[in-house]
């Protein structure tokens, strides 16, 4: 049965701008699986926003509908569309809209939090979540309505392998009763199982495409990683044993030996969802206050919010929140003129980057990748000592990627000390050691040393 097609539909934001979808003819039927890959801000995004019917502007074509059509949208940036403070009112949010009785409501939140695999009370407050648990807890909110077409923006990039593990059961079982399914991903090699029809969406137009092992995830040669011993750098960051707990709770996670980050190393921080990676980097940042405070020392001091001024940058895992001037360009200047550095830095990077065309657009108006890439940028420009980064790679295509590393490597060079989190291990040469936080414990992995350059 048919449930949606596009029929030569155009779409932009601006009569003066080039168009975001070009003559798209696209059809979706019951109990299939599409999925659409394409560049960082080619409009993957937009296109399922007009799928989903909640982008308002005008378009040109045809969209055609079923009549008992129930679509179910979860964006790449989840903490967008939560709106109660609790799981299980979450959850339930839509149901209170639909009018359905709250005798009835209990069973099927329940149900929807259990096919995404959060064993959760229902009182749980959302802001205690991980991202890749709040994308989750949006799957719940969507399946709670019992939809026909499930649109789902990059959810490998927000959830770690158990999660991804966890979903693909879930995607199985929906394709099985009917439901209809897009998915937006970079990483399709990780739902190959259940996809059926590929899409590549390029310079606005949506081609058919074919998997192949070239669209495996993004790296570069085989990891080599050098371990700590071939760092010799000078400490920046160094931690003693402790036990790391939030006020009156128990301990989230333990780090029995400490650790330390020296000059020039790129280091990876590799956890599951919600094991705690994000609240150690804001510790280490000093915007976290807790009443046990971790024995920690960055740049020879205790961590305390601004006192470190351009020496140590934080990107945050939601890039937008750190984006709020009107242009790209004046938002990388904003720091160095904060910090009586030159602003001329601002235009060199972007000209370094490839990315002079994005100088005078909005940063609120970037896809979700080009936002983490204009983040790190403006962070890049300040040259900072300590470089704290919460997951950097989500949303990246394999160009943007390269971009990344370019920026990451250069730093590396200049002395800094990079500390990146991550929900897998990262399949990078640069990375010369990884801390791994699983089972409530913090440790350090050593990898033998190779002979090759790993630089």
């Amino acid at each position: 049965m048919k449930l949606l097609e596009l029929d030569g539909v155009s779409f932009n934001y601006g009569s003066q701008l080039a168009p975001v979808l070009q003559e798209l003819k696209f059809s979706i039927g019951a109990g299939q699986c599409h999925c659409v890959s394409g560049p960082t801000g080619s409009g993957k995004s937009s296109l399922l926003n007009l799928l989903a019917g909640v982008q308002n502007r005008p378009h040109e074509g045809e969209i055609w509908r079923h009549s008992e059509l129930i679509t179910g949208l979860v964006m790449q940036d989840p903490q967008t569309q939560l709106l109660r403070q609790t799981v299980g009112a979450e959850v339930a949010f839509a149901l209170e809209n639909l009018g359905i009785p709250a005798e009835n409501m209990l069973p099927k939140v329940q149900l929807a939090l259990r096919r995404v695999g959060l064993f959760l009370r229902l009182d749980t407050p959302v802001s205690t979540l991980s991202l890749g648990q709040k994308y989750r807890l949006m799957i719940a909110a969507q399946l709670v309505c019992e939809p026909h077409l499930l649109l789902l923006d990059e959810p490998w990039a927000q959830l770690d392998d158990h999660g991804v593990s966890e979903l693909l059961t879930v995607l199985r079982d929906l394709i099985a009763e009917g439901m209809a399914l897009v998915l937006v991903e970079h990483n399709a090699a990780a739902f190959t199982d259940i996809i059926n029809h590929y899409w590549q969406l390029e310079a606005g137009r949506l081609s058919a495409g074919i998997y192949t092992v070239r669209d495996t995830p993004m790296h570069d040669e085989p990891t080599r990683y050098r371990g700590s011993a071939s760092h010799q750098g000078k400490v920046l960051v160094s931690a003693e044993a402790f036990d790391f707990c939030f006020d009156g709770c128990q301990p989230l996670f333990r780090c029995p030996q400490g650790f330390q980050l020296h000059a020039g190393e790129i280091v990876a921080l590799v956890g599951a969802n919600g094991s705690g990676k994000t609240s150690l980097l804001k510790s280490i940042a000093g915007i976290l206050s807790l009443k046990l405070r971790i024995p920690l020392k960055v740049l020879g001091r205790k961590p305390k919010l601004g006192v470190y001024g351009g020496e140590l940058g934080l990107l945050l895992q939601r890039s937008n929140r750190q984006l709020f001037e009107t242009s790209v360009l004046t938002e990388m200047q904003f720091s160095l003129h904060r910090f009586g550095l030159p602003k001329e830095r601002a235009e060199q990077m972007l000209a370094e980057l490839g990315l002079m065309m994005l100088a005078e657009q909005s940063p609120h108006k970037l896809s979700y990748g080009q936002q983490h890439l204009i983040a790190l940028a403006s962070l890049a420009c300040l040259q900072p000592k300590v470089l704290l980064l919460d997951d950097p790679l989500a949303g990246m295509d394999k160009h943007y990627y390269g971009k990344v590393w370019y920026l990451l490597k250069r730093l590396s060079a200049q002395g800094c000390a990079i500390l990146m989190s991550s929900h897998r291990v990262v399949e990078h040469s640069a990375v010369s050691r990884q801390l791994s936080l699983y089972n409530g414990l913090l440790t350090e992995t050593i990898f033998a040393m190779d002979e090759r350059d790993v630089g």
